[in-house]
C-alpha cells in the first residue's frame, strides 16, 4: 500500500505533537511539507488561519482534517460549513472522543437502552494547563480572542457537545444556564459549567484548564441502571449485574488512524458532519449568551 502523503499546516495547535507522531507510526502514511505534494491535509494552525488554510486545501482538492474548533464564530463556521457541503473531498474535525472504545461502549449501551430511558448525565473533560504554563509561546494564541482563542470551557467543551450530538443522533440539545470562570489577566474565559436540555434528559457539562490532575469522565444515569466511562474505564450496571471494560483512555491521536481508513475506504468511525459542526458552534454561543 503507497502510503498517504499528508501535509500539515500551521504549527501552532497543541496536537500538533500528538499529529505528527500518529503519521510516523502509521505505514499507511508520510508526512511532506506543502499543498502541492500532499495527497491529504491536516490543519493545526491557529483559528483564525483556519479559512485561508481550508479554502487552499479544498481548491487544491486534498482530503481535510480540521482541528478544532473550525471556527471562531457562528458566522464564520456557517461560511467555512458551506465550502465545506460544496467540496469534492471529505472535510471534517478531528473530533477524537468518538474514536475512544470505551465510548463507543456507552454508544452501544444508549442505543439498545438495557436500562430504560436515560434520566441524567453529567461530563467533566479538564486539565491543568493554565497552570502548568501550556498556553506559552506556539500555543500562547489559545488565549488570544483575535488569534480565534475561544477559551477554556469551549476548548474541551466542543468535545463534550460533540460527544452528547453523536451519543444519541437525532436528539435536541438546548442550553439551560451555564457559568464561566475567570482568571485575572486573561481575555478569554478558563474553563465552566453548562446546564443542558438532552432530548428532555438534564445534561451537566464541566470543563477547564486549571483542574489538577484533571480528566475526563461522563456518567449516565437510566430507569433501570447506568453507564460510566472515567478514561478508559466503561462500567455498565444494570438490574441484573455489572459488567466493566478497560480500554486505552480518550487520545487525541487516535482521530488521525481513523481518518486515514476512511481516505482508504474502511469504515471505523464516524466523522462530524457539518451540520454537526455548526450545531455545536451555535451551542458554545448561547453557553457564552447564557453565562453573561
Amino acid at each position: 500500500m503507497t502510503p498517504v502523503r499528508v501535509a500539515i499546516l500551521g504549527s501552532a495547535h497543541p496536537h500538533l505533537a500528538d499529529h505528527r507522531e500518529a503519521i510516523r507510526r502509521d505505514p499507511r502514511a508520510t508526512e511532506v511539507s506543502g499543498l502541492d505534494h500532499a495527497d491529504a491535509v491536516i490543519i493545526d494552525s491557529v483559528t483564525a488561519d483556519h479559512p485561508r488554510l481550508l479554502r487552499a486545501a479544498i481548491a487544491a482538492v486534498k482530503p481535510t482534517l480540521v482541528e478544532k474548533p473550525l471556527a471562531a464564530t457562528v458566522a464564520e463556521t456557517g461560511e467555512l460549513t458551506s465550502l465545506i457541503d460544496a467540496a469534492a473531498v471529505p472535510v471534517t474535525t478531528a473530533m477524537f472522543l468518538r474514536c475512544a472504545p470505551a465510548l463507543r461502549g456507552l454508544r452501544t449501551f444508549l442505543l439498545e437502552e438495557p436500562c430504560g430511558p436515560v434520566t441524567s448525565v453529567r461530563a467533566r473533560f479538564s486539565h491543568p494547563g493554565l497552570l502548568d504554563g501550556w498556553f506559552r509561546g506556539r500555543t500562547a494564541w489559545m488565549l488570544e480572542p483575535r488569534q480565534g482563542g475561544i477559551g477554556g470551557f469551549a476548548d474541551l467543551g466542543i468535545h463534550l457537545l460533540d460527544l452528547l450530538l453523536w451519543l444519541r443522533p437525532g436528539a435536541g440539545l438546548g442550553v439551560v444556564s451555564a457559568v464561566k470562570d475567570r482568571a485575572p489577566g486573561i481575555a478569554v474565559d478558563v474553563g465552566g459549567t453548562a446546564r443542558l436540555d438532552w432530548a428532555g434528559v438534564p445534561a451537566t457539562l464541566h470543563c477547564g484548564w486549571r483542574s489538577r490532575p484533571g480528566g475526563f469522565d461522563v456518567r449516565v444515569d437510566c430507569a433501570r441502571g447506568s453507564s460510566t466511562v472515567s478514561g478508559g474505564r466503561l462500567v455498565v450496571v444494570t438490574d441484573t449485574g455489572h459488567r466493566a471494560e478497560t480500554h486505552p483512555p480518550p487520545d487525541a491521536a487516535a482521530v488521525v488512524p481513523a481518518w486515514l481508513d476512511e481516505l482508504h475506504g474502511v469504515v471505523s468511525w464516524e466523522p462530524p458532519t457539518s451540520g454537526d459542526i455548526t450545531r455545536c458552534a451555535r451551542l458554545l454561543e448561547e453557553i457564552d449568551a447564557a453565562a453573561g
